[in-house]
């Protein structure tokens, strides 16, 4: 008997023995893609259903590819708690696996790690995405010349707390997400305000020429001027991260916790 051939006649036995009312079967395009059919019985209906996901980013042999698969099916809604799932893949974890069978309940535990997993990912994308923003500002300036400017990024209520308008807020009147396409040279144009922008973790814009009234005392950072100060001084009593573009040659600087955790040059 063919490999395949037992494959499938395993499968169809485990899902008659078992109350799987999912079944997953994957199976890799390419050393980052999995293509996935999807099986689920709907009112006496059995819908299929076919989607793809970037492994890319996960290691060869790791059950987490099947973690991937199963979180993107819930992002789309195609899974959801309660479900029973059985995966049956090829060889996408591994060369080691000729084939793999995983059982397993849709649950609410599962169901929270996923969630912390798409929020922290989420969390990288945007902070990924401005700082990309901040380097073209600090490459390539603005109408032909040097700006300085700065983003504060998370923990958004306190730091607009600590914090005063020193204009009229540009994003007060309409919600803007900084992963919004089109965005970015509106991003630019408002960076040569004074003050900072504040970005909530989800990517939402909350104000633009934001200045932080903040005690800096205590921040020993020799040859950085005010902008500088102040950041480093809101992720100290904040939970948030500051990414600063200084006006004099574009170098850009990270900081966390009152200290600078990154400099680059543009």
């Amino acid at each position: 008997m063919r490999l395949d051939e037992f494959i499938g006649k395993t499968t169809a036995r485990v899902v008659s023995l078992s109350d799987a009312s999912v079944l997953l079967v994957t199976k890799r395009q390419n050393s980052s893609i999995f293509d996935l059919t999807l099986f689920k019985e709907d009112r006496n209906r059995i819908n299929r259903i076919k989607y793809s996901v970037n492994v890319s980013k996960l290691p060869a042999g790791s059950i987490a590819r099947i973690r991937a698969v199963v979180i993107e099916a819930i992002n789309k809604g195609i899974l959801k708690s309660g479900d029973n799932v059985l995966c049956v893949t090829d060889k996408s974890l591994g060369e080691q696996f000729e084939g793999l069978f995983l059982l397993f309940k849709i649950d609410e535990e599962f169901l929270n790690v996923s969630e912390k997993k798409i929020e922290k990912e989420s969390k990288q994308n945007v902070f990924e995405t401005l700082l990309n923003i901040a380097r073209e500002i600090g490459r390539e300036g603005r109408e032909g010349r040097k700006i300085g400017t700065g983003f504060i990024f998370g923990d958004s209520k306190n730091v607009m707390k600590k914090s005063t308008q020193l204009i009229l807020n540009p994003f007060s009147s309409a919600k803007y997400n900084i992963m919004q396409a089109g965005l970015k040279e509106t991003i630019k144009e408002f960076a040569q305000l004074d003050g900072f922008f504040v970005v909530g973790e989800d990517g939402v814009i909350h104000a633009a020429g934001r200045y932080l009234s903040i005690d800096t005392s205590g921040i020993d950072m020799p040859g950085l001027g005010a902008r500088h100060l102040s950041a480093a001084a809101i992720t100290r009593e904040t939970d948030a991260v500051a990414i600063v573009v200084s006006e004099s040659g574009g170098i850009i600087r990270v900081f966390k916790g009152g200290k600078m955790i990154k400099e680059e040059s543009p």
